[in-house]
């Protein structure tokens, strides 16, 4: 067995992203992108949706790339393990939205339940981190819920400065915020 690297999404994880999917048991995987598919009406368990979705995880991050109205120009990567997805990291190149700048960050990560505990999440952080420095940006905004407390120990351990830790009534109402957040700069 190979150990866990981070690679580009590729269609050849299908199957393996099928059983992560199933674990989740939702399309609202952190770091994933899934809704990119959802927002493109593409069903990730048909091949050629899944690869139709992969394609447009490697057109997001282009700077002549537009994407569908509220979403921000990303690159995503994906943590696996030989054959096996296990997770990944989308890194939103700007704060685009209200949603973006009040809750979700520039960074977002996920790992499969069943691989959880091993490190997966700082090495998928860390990816995400340096695709930010290759592009030149001094700071990113990592959140996680107030609960999640290996999340806050992985956005620590990776350089994370603890803003604030706002209750959900801070937020709009639109923006469906029902947990308090925690808010890390990261200094690139």
């Amino acid at each position: 067995m190979t150990p866990a690297r981070l690679v580009q999404p590729s269609a050849k994880f299908h199957e393996s992203w099928l059983e992560s999917y199933d674990e989740w048991g939702t399309l609202n995987q952190d770091g994933s992108a899934a809704f990119v598919a959802a927002r493109y009406d593409l069903d990730l368990r048909d091949n050629s949706d899944f690869a139709e979705w992969v394609h447009l995880l490697h057109e997001l991050p282009k700077k002549g790339f537009q994407p569908p109205e509220g979403l921000a120009n990303q690159s995503t990567i994906w943590v696996v393990e030989d054959d096996a997805y296990l997770g990944a990291a989308s890194l939103r190149h700007s704060l685009a939205n209200d949603y973006l700048t009040e809750v979700g960050g520039n960074i977002g990560y996920g790992i499969r339940p069943s691989a959880r505990g091993r490190g997966l999440a700082k090495l998928a952080l860390k990816g995400a981190l340096q695709e930010g420095r290759s592009l030149g940006m001094d700071r990113v905004l990592v959140t996680c819920k107030q609960p999640n407390v290996a999340s806050a120990r992985t956005i620590e351990a990776c350089g994370g400065v603890l803003e604030s830790v706002r209750p959900p009534e801070s937020f709009a109402a639109d923006l469906g915020v029902t947990e308090a957040i925690r808010r890390y700069w990261i200094t690139l």
